[in-house]
């Protein structure tokens, strides 16, 4: 439902005063359905409170109804009729600003009452002037001006045409430029990776020379550890063979000297001869 709110007034001495306690009567200009239900054409009715002010809650309208309300009851000369177009609103809405519609054909109303007027001007620059002051009314002035004004509109019209495609062509040939630039770029781009590919190829190979030469130096390491171990161990060897050697010698010189001692003379004579030979 969309809530609408009347606000009515009428001329006094004091300005405009309140029009209270007259009656708005409330028609649909045709029966319409809400949901499943199919509402009827009928009426309602609701008086104007003290302060000339009333607020109704309606169905808002479709293509097919609209609302048809008068304001007084007694045809004198300020009662009015209205068809009127009612928006689904969640906010309350004014009447006066509600769309008039035809009440045979529901289309928006072309004229709300107010009268065509028009002024006319003896030349264009009255025309001018004319126009500024009103510029809700239309204008007239002779044809031979109209037919000058058009005259230099359509040269205008040609000149901007001519400059447009001037603008035109220099966009194109920018454009042009553009993407041959764009294209060498490119071109760029693929022979900056090819290079940066092979770059990674020749760091690739040096990474693995440089893993063979390290597998290489480890290797040899090995081997000198291995021939310094075999080298500490001959010493070792010869330094025991040498002790046992040396031991055996002294050993050997004291059984000599015990058995080289005199017993008389022949036996001193026999042993130096013994030790001689």
């Amino acid at each position: 439902m969309t809530q609408i709110k009347f606000d009515f007034g009428h001329p006094s001495a004091d300005g405009v005063a309140v029009l209270a306690g007259e009656l708005v009567h409330v028609v649909p200009t045709g029966r319409f359905k809400v949901g499943k239900r199919i509402v009827v054409r009928d009426s309602f009715d609701v008086r104007l409170s003290e302060d000339g002010t009333a607020t109704v809650d309606v169905t808002p309208t479709d293509n097919t109804f609209a609302y048809e309300v008068t304001v007084g009851e007694s045809p004198d000369a300020w009662r009015f009729v209205r068809c009127v177009q009612v928006p689904d609103s969640s906010t309350p809405v004014a009447f006066a600003d509600l769309v008039d519609v035809d009440s045979s054909t529901l289309a928006p109303a072309l004229n709300t009452g107010a009268a065509l007027t028009y002024l006319l001007a003896s030349s264009l620059q009255d025309a001018q002037a004319l126009s500024a002051a009103n510029p809700g009314q239309m204008v007239f002035y002779p044809e031979g001006q109209a037919k000058t004004v058009a005259s230099q509109i359509l040269e205008d019209l040609t000149d901007a045409r001519a400059v447009v495609e001037s603008q035109s062509a220099v966009a194109a040939q920018a454009a042009n430029a553009a993407q041959a630039s764009a294209a060498g770029a490119q071109a760029a781009s693929v022979q900056a990776a090819d290079a940066v590919q092979s770059v990674s190829e020749q760091t690739a190979q040096v990474s693995a020379n440089a893993a063979a030469v390290q597998s290489v130096a480890d290797s040899i390491s090995e081997s000198k550890s291995v021939v310094e171990s075999h080298a500490n161990e001959a010493l070792t060897a010869i330094d025991e063979a040498v002790k046992q050697v040396r031991d055996k010698a002294s050993d050997v010189s004291g059984e000599d000297r015990t058995d080289t001692v005199p017993t008389d003379s022949a036996d001193s004579t026999d042993s130096a001869s013994s030790q001689e030979a």
